[in-house]
């Protein structure tokens, strides 16, 4: 029976059970709108990390099976964090000397590439062997992580892997042997190295107590000349001693230290002086030239998404706040206590000093289109956009930012924010706007999650009406679950017959977010909106009702009586 190699293995994944597994990649709106820079940023060291967690996000998976495949990995790596950041450190020491293909050791071969693929394979057999033992006699819950433990053991057992580590083991204890060598050189008129030889090789490093001190000890008692001979110490070549040869015009050869006889030769003088060595030192490498450890490196990222997001979820609940794992659902979809991550992450960072607030969010035939409204400040959103957050960190495998969640799964994320200025500039903010809509609407499908955010508001509120009346019908025919947040209160009040268009497929319904006697609550309540009593809130804080003007107006006309008697006093009093 022919023995497997490492390339005869399958590869594996800890982000989906097949290569072919269906995703969404989030558009560029939508990763700014949901803020997934600052969520990667703020969960990872450094910018490397940042990149490789922002690449995983923004590729969402859409099918049930690589979600339930991740959330299982997720929760059981989240019950022994201990093992997962031990996994994650193995992997992550592989990639300093994995390459992405093997060396081709061939007849123009160095020693120093032997040496360096030696080294390489020499780290992949420590790395499997650590592994090994961080997973022996566990018993994994998950598909994944058994999948996992098989895949490392198929790897230790089926791919000659015993025999490299014995082949290795033997050929590296050779070199690693020879710890100096003696070398003779002549010189030259000009005492530039002419010609060398290799003396012998040696098992020990040369210092002042070696070898050396008997005749250093002579030369410093016989030659009385050489009163400044220092003790032996390692000297590496540095391009000043060429610059100083310069000056006196004698330069060196080459111009440069690393290219005299001495350094350039040392590679061939050494080969020549372990035939033996080398040559079995070839013939093994070139046995082990299709071993590769790449594809165990590669888990070393999707060990690192895992991790940080137990980091955040630790955090998080540390603050008082809940996480879950969500539940698949294969028709509604309900949040119980959702809240925003990215604020609940800058409230821990102390950025943000107001308590969080959690809601209940339902999406039903009858609330799959919701038209959010409040007062400006509300909360509306940061609802939004964590509603958007929610779903992604459920499909992309991780804890949910809620007490519980059951989600049907979305095929695609698409929002539509306020944009910048300068990205209006061609078409017009409202010209703007209208195209972003209309692509969505070519590219969403009933499946999809559609945000919008003061959507259509840049133009005359009667235009703005029209337009932002027949999105909402349109999405009601589509049925695609949506969150439009606006100002628009009428759009909400007349929720009800946007769900009796003709070809709709779902019902609209109207979202308010609260007012607790003219603070913001940030709750919200599934009913018709109040517009006046939004307005008179926010007239009533800025103490601009009519009530209160006219207050003022009579606090005036009071002053201005008493100014003038004040007057009038004053004039009788100096005559």
């Amino acid at each position: 029976m022919k023995q497997k190699t490492s390339n005869d293995i399958i590869e594996f994944s800890l982000l989906a059970p097949r290569r072919e597994a269906p995703s969404f990649r989030l558009g560029e709106c939508a990763v700014n709108d949901l803020s997934v820079d600052f969520l990667a940023e703020k969960i990872t060291g450094n910018n490397t990390e940042k990149t490789t967690v922002m690449k995983i996000l923004a590729d969402m998976p859409i099918s049930a099976e690589t979600v339930s495949y991740r959330s299982s990995i997720y929760a059981e790596l989240r019950d022994d964090s201990e093992l997962c950041e031990k996994l994650y450190e193995v992997f992550d020491a592989m990639r300093f000397y994995i390459n992405d293909r093997p060396m081709q050791i061939g007849g123009a071969s160095t020693i120093w590439e032997f040496l360096t693929r030696l080294r390489s394979l020499e780290s992949y057999i420590n790395s499997v062997l650590k592994i090994k033992e961080l997973i022996s006699g566990r018993t994994f819950r998950s598909e994944g992580l058994r999948r996992f433990a098989e895949y490392v053991s198929s790897i230790y057992t089926d791919s000659g892997f015993d025999e490299l580590s014995q082949d290795i083991s033997g050929i590296a204890e050779e070199f690693e042997t020879v710890r100096s060598m003696t070398i003779g050189v002549n010189f030259n008129q000009d005492f530039y190295p002419e010609e060398v030889g290799i003396v012998s090789l040696n098992r020990f490093y040369f210092g002042e107590q070696s070898v050396l001190k008997r005749f250093i000890q002579f030369q410093r008692k016989n030659q009385v000349t050489d009163k400044d001979l220092l003790p032996f110490t390692m000297e590496i070549p540095h391009d000043s001693l060429n610059r100083a040869a310069r000056k006196v015009g004698r330069p060196t050869p080459n111009g440069a230290a690393k290219d005299s006889p001495l350094m350039h030769n040392l590679t061939t003088i050494i080969e020549r002086m372990l035939p033996a060595s080398v040559s079995k030192l070839k013939r093994i490498l070139n046995r082990y030239v299709d071993v590769s450890g790449i594809a165990l490196a590669e888990l070393a990222d999707e060990f690192l998404f895992y991790l940080r997001f137990i980091e955040l979820e630790k955090k998080l609940n540390a603050a008082g706040l809940p996480t879950c794992i969500g539940e698949p659902s294969e028709k509604d979809t309900d949040f119980h206590d959702l809240y925003n991550v990215k604020l609940a992450i800058c409230r821990t960072l102390g950025t943000v000093s107001e308590d969080i607030v959690c809601n209940d969010i339902s999406f039903t035939y009858d609330k799959t289109v919701q038209i959010l409204t409040g007062p400006n400040r509300g909360g509306k959103t940061i609802l939004t956009q964590g509603i958007g957050l929610a779903f992604l960190m459920y499909q992309c495998g991780v804890f949910v930012p809620a007490a519980s969640a059951s989600v049907e799964l979305c095929t695609g994320i698409y929002t539509h924010f306020p944009v910048e200025e300068e990205r209006t500039v061609s078409l017009g903010r409202l010209g703007e706007e209208a195209a972003r809509f209309c692509e969505i609407s070519r590219s969403a499908d009933r499946g999809s999650l559609v945000l919008l955010n003061e959507s259509f508001a840049t133009t005359s509120h009667t235009e703005s009406l029209y337009i932002a009346e027949d999105a909402i019908r349109y999405l009601c025919c589509l049925g695609a679950r949506t969150v439009f947040n606006t100002h628009m209160h009428e759009l909400a009040a007349e929720a009800d017959i946007f769900g009796e268009t003709e070809k709709a497929v779902c019902k609209a319904v109207s979202m308010v977010m609260e007012n607790d006697n003219g603070r913001r609550s940030y709750k919200v309540s599934y009913k018709k909106p109040d517009g006046k009593s939004y307005a008179r809130e926010i007239a009533y804080s800025f103490g601009i009702t009519f009530d209160q003007l006219m207050d003022n107006l009579s606090a005036k006309d009071d002053s201005h009586v008493t100014s003038d008697n004040d007057i009038q006093n004053d004039v009788q009093a100096q005559r």
